[in-house]
C-alpha cells in the first residue's frame, strides 16, 4: 500500500492572520452590501417620487385646455385625442432630460424623448416602443419593485397602474417605468435610470476598494502584532531546538538547558507550555543521570572484575603448563581434563582482555599511537593465517600494485580487521567464499582515505539484529552457522572492539548484508 504523505500545516502565525482576514472580508462583505442596498435604496426612492410626480402631472395635468384633476373620458374623445393628451406632456416646460411616454392602442403606438438641446421631444424607434409596451414581458412577470399607483394617479385618475418597474430600453439603456391602462389604451412614463446605476457601479467600486484596502492594512497590522505576541512561544520552540541539538547518546549527560523563568509561569498559554517543557526536562535530565551513573557503575565492575580475574586465570594457565611434561605418564582421562582445563583458561583469559579492551575503549582511556602501518602486508598475513584456520572457506585477497598505508596502530589495525575476517569465515558455512580487498578512496574536502572490505557470500545478518550488530553482547549464531573446530565461541564482543579500534583512529566502520551475503568496510586515514 502507497503511503499516504502527511498533510503539510501552515504556521500558528499563518493561520491567524488569515482567519483574521476572512473574517474582515466577511465583514467588509457586510458591511459593503448594506452600505450598497442602502443607496440603492435611498436612489431608487428618489427615481420613484420623480417618476410618481412625472404621471401625476401629466395625468391630472395633461395641457392646455383641459380642466386639472378631470382628464377627459373615454366616451368623450376618440383614442386619437388620448393619444395626443399623453405625449403632449412632454412639450411642458420642467420636464427632465430623457424622460419618455409611449401610447399604444389597438391600432397604433407611438413614443416621444425629452432631450437636452432640442425644442422638441424625439419620436421613438419602434423597438423601444414596443419595449415599453411590452413592460410586463421585459420584466419576466416580477412583481413591481414599488406599488406607487397611488401616489402616481392623482384624484380622479382612471386606469390602473402597474407600479414601477426597471426597463432595459434598447439605444437608450434602462428606465424606470409605469404603465397605466386606460380602457384599451396603454400609457408608460418613464425616467433614465443610468444615473442611479452610475452611482450603484461607483458606491459598488469605491466600497470594495475601501474593504480590500482595510483588510490589507488590517492584515499587515496583525501581522505584526501577531508575531511580536508571538515571540515568547518562539522563545520556548528555541530551547526545544537547542535541547535536541545536544548529544545525549554518549558520555555524562549535560542537560542544564531549561526555558527562562519569565516563560515559564503558570497561567497563560506560553506559561503553561514554558513550565511543561521544563518539568519534561527536569524528568528526562533526572533520567539521564540515572543511566549515566548506571552505566558508569557496570563500567566499573566489568574493568574491575576483569582485573581481578586476570591473575586467577593466570595462576589456572601457569599450574595447567606445569603439567604438560608430565601428560604422557597420566591416564588419559587426566590428559583430557587437564587438555580442557588449559583450554578454557585460554578461553576466559581472552574473554577478560576483551572486556579490559572494551572498557578501556568505552571510557576512552585506549591509547593510541599514529604510526605509519603497511596495510597490505598486514592483510597478506591475516589471509594466510585465515587459510589456515579456515581450511575449508574460498579466502580470496585482491590488492592494488602499489602498497597502501595508513596511519595508526598497527597491532590495533591487526586485531580490527582480524575481527571481521574471523567473523566472515566462523559465522558462515562451509565453502563459502569470502574476498578481502583494498583501495585508495578519497571523500569530500579532499581527504584521503583507504577503505578495506570483507565480504562473504554466506546467509547474511538476521534482519532482527542489523541495527545493532556493533553493539556489545550481539550474537547472531542462531542464523549464521558456526564452523565447528574453531576455537571458542562468540561472546558478542568483537564488532564492539573492531568499531572502538576503528574510531580510535579517526576512521569509520560500516555494514551492509542481505539474503545475498554481507560486506564490512573500514576506512583508515591514508597516510
Amino acid at each position: 500500500m502507497k503511503a499516504i504523505p502527511p498533510v503539510r500545516r501552515w504556521r500558528l502565525q499563518t493561520r491567524l492572520i488569515v482567519l483574521a482576514s476572512l473574517v474582515l472580508i466577511l465583514v467588509g462583505a457586510g458591511i459593503g452590501a448594506a452600505s450598497w442596498w442602502s443607496v440603492r435604496t435611498s436612489l431608487m426612492s428618489d427615481l420613484d417620487s420623480q417618476l410618481a410626480g412625472m404621471t401625476h402631472h401629466a395625468r391630472v395635468d395633461p395641457g392646455p385646455g383641459q380642466k386639472p384633476g378631470n382628464p377627459p373620458a373615454s366616451d368623450e374623445t376618440d383614442s386619437s385625442t388620448s393619444v395626443d393628451q399623453a405625449l403632449r406632456y412632454l412639450f411642458q416646460p420642467g420636464v427632465g432630460d430623457g424622460a419618455l411616454v409611449v401610447v399604444g392602442t389597438d391600432d397604433s403606438a407611438e413614443g416621444l424623448i425629452a432631450e437636452a438641446g432640442r425644442e422638441q421631444p424625439q419620436t421613438l424607434p419602434t423597438d423601444a416602443v414596443d419595449a415599453l409596451l411590452n413592460v410586463d414581458a421585459a420584466t419576466g412577470g416580477e412583481e413591481p419593485d414599488g406599488d406607487r399607483s397611488g401616489e402616481a394617479a392623482g384624484p380622479g385618475e382612471g386606469g390602473a397602474s402597474t407600479g414601477h418597474r426597471s426597463v432595459d430600453v434598447p439605444g437608450f439603456g434602462t428606465y424606470r417605468v409605469a404603465a397605466f391602462d386606460d380602457e384599451g389604451t396603454t400609457t408608460v412614463y418613464g425616467v433614465p435610470q443610468n444615473s442611479v446605476d452610475s452611482a450603484l457601479e461607483r458606491t459598488a467600486y469605491t466600497t470594495a476598494l475601501a474593504v480590500l484596502i482595510g483588510v490589507l492594512a488590517t492584515a499587515l497590522l496583525m501581522a505584526v502584532i501577531i508575531h511580536r505576541q508571538l515571540r515568547d512561544l518562539r522563545d520556548v520552540a528555541r530551547t526545544a531546538r537547542e535541547v535536541t541539538d545536544l548529544e545525549l547518546g554518549e558520555g555524562e549527560p549535560e542537560l542544564a538547558l531549561r526555558v527562562p523563568s519569565e516563560l515559564a509561569v503558570p497561567g497563560t498559554e506560553v506559561g503553561d507550555v514554558g513550565a511543561s517543557v521544563n518539568r519534561m526536562l527536569d524528568h528526562v535530565g533526572s533520567a539521564l543521570d540515572e543511566r549515566y551513573r548506571g552505566t558508569e557503575q557496570m563500567r566499573r565492575f566489568v574493568a574491575d572484575a576483569s582485573h581481578e580475574l586476570r591473575t586467577p586465570i593466570a595462576t589456572i594457565r601457569g599450574w595447567a603448563d606445569l603439567t604438560r611434561p608430565y601428560r604422557d605418564e597420566l591416564p588419559v582421562q587426566v590428559q583430557t581434563s587437564l587438555g580442557r582445563i588449559d583450554s578454557g583458561a585460554m578461553r576466559m583469559s581472552s574473554l577478560v582482555d576483551d572486556l579490559l579492551l572494551l572498557a578501556r575503549l568505552e571510557a576512552g582511556r585506549q591509547p593510541t599511537k599514529e604510526d605509519t602501518v603497511d596495510v597490505s602486508a598486514l592483510l597478506l598475513e591475516l589471509v594466510e593465517d585465515a587459510h589456515v584456520l579456515s581450511p575449508d572457506h574460498e579466502i580470496h585477497l585482491d590488492l592494488p600494485p602499489d602498497a597502501l598505508e595508513i596511519r595508526g596502530a598497527a597491532d590495533q589495525v591487526r586485531q580490527a580487521v582480524a575481527v571481521i575476517l574471523t567473523n566472515a569465515c566462523v559465522h558462515t558455512p562451509t565453502g563459502t567464499r569470502v574476498h578481502v580487498e583494498a583501495e585508495h578512496i578519497e571523500e569530500a574536502g579532499a581527504q584521503q582515505m583507504v577503505a578495506v572490505r570483507i565480504s562473504d557470500d554466506g546467509p547474511g545478518i538476521p534482519e532482527d539484529i542489523r541495527d545493532t550488530v556493533f553493539d556489545r553482547f550481539v550474537r547472531g549464531d542462531a542464523a549464521r552457522t558456526r564452523t565447528e573446530g574453531v576455537r571458542g565461541g562468540s561472546s558478542g564482543l568483537g564488532l564492539s572492539i573492531a568499531a572502538g579500534l576503528v574510531e580510535l583512529m579517526h576512521g569509520e566502520v560500516s555494514m551492509t548484508t542481505s539474503e545475498g551475503g554481507t560486506v564490512f568496510e573500514l576506512r583508515f586515514r591514508a597516510a
